[in-house]
This record gives structure tokens, C-alpha cells and sequence, in this order.
């Protein structure tokens, strides 16, 4: 039987969040058969409200905690979208357009959005980051078919990629180098 609309969804995404837990190798052989822009966009949103809410348990910010967990939505999202279009670009650079940027956004949506249930913990950047490049790895390889040199090249080329736009653009915003 079909659920309908918001059930539909929060089932998808309980079966999401298990079956990256527990099969990452078949989630991601098997999301292209399945995949949805919103789907991918449904699961970030839930990450990444997960994301804030408990981000707000770390401690009081600058801010008052409505405005704070405005901020660790918007760069809980707005990092997956950084991420993609950077491994997207880098991908048709190095293999050509093998899949479209929809599949390769939701690659990175389920896989920075299953890191971020545990993420917002102080200092599990050092355990998330690498699980989250390695289910990147895992899509990329599963989901648009590169080998193990081309998805590895993709990462090694993207995240400096990105972590210069950062900075560039957190350089740009304070004025400090």
C-alpha cells in the first residue's frame, strides 16, 4: 500500500537512515532507481533540522537561539549544496558527465545528512568527515558508475576545491586573512 505525502516521506527517510547505517554499498547501488531531487532535498531539510536543533545543545551562541538555529540550518545545507556543485564540477572535469547534478547532489545530501545525526557533538569533525568522503566515495562509485582512481581523484580535487571557496569567502566576509 502507498502512503501519502509526509508519511511517505518520513518512511523513506527511516529507511534511508538505516539502510546507510547498515548497507551503504546497496543504499547507493540502488539510489538511482530511486532517487528524487526531493527526496534528496526532504532528507537534507530533516538533517539538517536535526542538525540545528542540536547544534543548540553545544552551548549559548551570540545570538539568540532561534537566529543561532537559523545559521546552523542555512550552513548544514548550504555545505552539501557547496559540496556538490564542487564534486559535480570536478567529476565532468575529470570523467565527463556520467550522471546529472541532481543524483550527485542527493549522493552528497544522504551522505552529509546521515553524518550530521552525530556531527554537531564537539570533535566528532574528526570521525564524521572522513565517513562522510568515504560514503561520497561510496556513491560516486556505486551511483555513477566512476572506478576507484577517477572517485578517488574527484575528492582529492573538490574538497581543496572547496575549502578554498570557504575560506576565500570567510577572508571576504571579515576582512581578516
Amino acid at each position: 500500500m502507498n502512503t501519502p505525502g509526509a508519511l511517505s516521506a518520513l518512511k523513506f527517510y527511516n529507511q534511508g537512515v538505516i539502510r546507510l547505517l547498515i548497507e551503504p554499498v546497496l543504499f547507493f547501488a540502488q539510489l538511482p532507481a530511486v532517487h528524487t531531487t526531493g527526496r534528496a532535498l526532504g532528507f537534507i531539510a530533516l538533517c539538517a533540522g536535526f542538525y540545528a536543533g542540536a547544534g543548540l545543545l553545544t552551548g549559548p551562541g551570540p545570538h539568540p537561539p532561534v537566529v543561532m538555529a537559523l545559521i546552523y540550518f542555512i550552513n548544514a545545507a548550504g555545505m552539501v549544496l557547496i559540496s556538490a556543485v564542487t564534486g559535480f564540477c570536478t567529476m565532468v572535469m575529470i570523467s565527463g558527465k556520467k550522471r546529472d547534478f541532481s543524483l550527485v547532489f542527493g549522493l552528497y545530501a544522504y551522505a552529509s545528512g546521515i553524518t550530521m545525526l552525530i556531527s554537531w557533538l564537539p570533535f566528532m569533525l574528526w570521525f564524521t568527515e572522513p565517513w562522510k568522503y568515504w560514503l561520497v566515495y561510496t556513491g560516486f562509485r556505486q551511483s555513477c558508475g566512476l572506478s576507484k582512481s577517477r572517485a578517488i581523484t574527484v575528492l582529492l580535487i573538490s574538497v581543496p576545491v572547496q575549502w578554498c571557496l570557504i575560506y576565500s569567502a570567510i577572508t571576504a566576509v571579515t576582512g581578516r586573512v
